[in-house]
C-alpha cells in the first residue's frame, strides 16, 4: 500500500511540472487612445439638453500580471485616463458647444484566460475597474465665446456660473467600472511579449456629485454614468517562475 502511494505521489509530482514551468511573472506599459461618453447628460436644469458629439480620450497605465498557468492569470493595473463628452446643439439660432473633460487614476484587477499557440495566444479580460477622480473641467462656449451667464436652477438660491471652467465639485469622488478586454499576445522573443487588443468600460455608480443632480428642463432626473470603448497597445517583460 505505502509503495502504491508512493508511485502515486510520485506521478502527481511529475505531472505538475509542466504545469509549474508555465507560470510567470510579467511587468508592462500600456497606452489607449478611447472613445468615452458619459450616458444621460445633466445641464444643471438650463432650458434645452444638447446633442451629443464624438469624444476622443486617451490613457495609459503601468501593470503587472501573473500566469498561473498556460491558460488563466491575474492582471492589476495602475493608470490614468481622460474621459468626459462633448456636446453641440443649436437652441433659438445661437450655437453652444461643451467640452467636459474627466481626468480619472484608474486601478482595475482583470482575470485573464489566455488560449492559442506558442507565438500568438488570444485573451479575454474582465473584472472591476476603480475610477478615482483627478480632476473635472469644463469649456462652455456660446458662439464661440465663453458662455459666463448666471443661472439658478430650479430650487437653488445661489446662482452658478454656467461656463465655469473648474467644475471637480460637480462630480463624485469614485466611479466603480465594470470592464472587459478582448486581444492577443505575441511573443517577440523568450522573456518579451507584445498586447494589442480592445477595451470596453461600463460605469456602474452615478457621477455626480449629490448637490448637482439637477433634473432637467422637463422635471426629470436621470443617473449620469461614464461609459467608454478603445484600442490598448502595451509591451511586457516576463519574469518566469517555476523553474522556466
Amino acid at each position: 500500500m505505502k509503495k502504491n502511494l508512493s508511485a502515486l505521489f510520485i506521478v502527481l509530482m511529475i505531472s505538475t511540472v509542466p504545469l509549474m514551468a508555465q507560470k510567470r511573472l510579467y511587468f508592462g506599459l500600456a497606452g489607449t487612445g478611447l472613445s468615452s461618453v458619459i450616458i444621460n447628460q445633466n445641464n444643471y436644469g438650463l432650458p434645452f439638453e444638447m446633442d451629443y458629439a464624438f469624444t476622443m480620450g486617451v490613457g495609459g497605465n503601468a501593470n503587472i500580471g501573473f500566469d498561473f498557468n498556460e491558460h488563466i492569470g491575474l492582471k492589476l493595473e495602475i493608470g490614468w485616463a481622460k474621459l468626459g463628452q462633448k456636446y453641440d446643439d443649436l437652441y433659438n439660432d445661437t450655437i453652444y458647444t461643451r467640452n467636459v473633460k474627466l481626468n480619472y487614476l484608474q486601478i482595475p484587477l482583470l482575470f485573464k484566460f489566455r488560449t492559442g499557440g506558442e507565438v500568438a495566444k488570444f485573451y479575454v479580460m474582465a473584472g472591476p475597474q476603480f475610477n478615482i477622480l483627478l480632476s473635472a473641467k469644463q469649456e462652455y462656449l456660446k458662439q464661440e465665446d465663453i458662455w459666463d451667464d448666471e443661472y439658478t436652477p430650479g430650487g437653488w438660491t445661489q446662482p452658478i456660473k454656467i461656463g465655469e471652467s473648474t467644475i471637480t465639485d460637480r462630480y463624485n469622488m469614485l466611479d466603480i467600472m465594470g470592464r472587459i478586454d478582448f486581444g492577443v499576445d505575441i511573443q517577440i522573443i523568450p522573456n518579451l511579449f507584445l498586447n494589442a487588443g480592445l477595451t470596453f468600460a461600463y460605469g456602474f455608480m452615478e457621477i455626480n456629485a449629490p448637490d448637482w443632480q439637477i433634473k432637467n428642463s422637463d422635471g426629470n432626473y436621470d443617473p449620469s454614468h461614464n461609459a467608454y470603448g478603445g484600442m490598448t497597445v502595451g509591451i511586457n517583460y516576463v519574469l518566469p517562475v517555476g523553474g522556466k
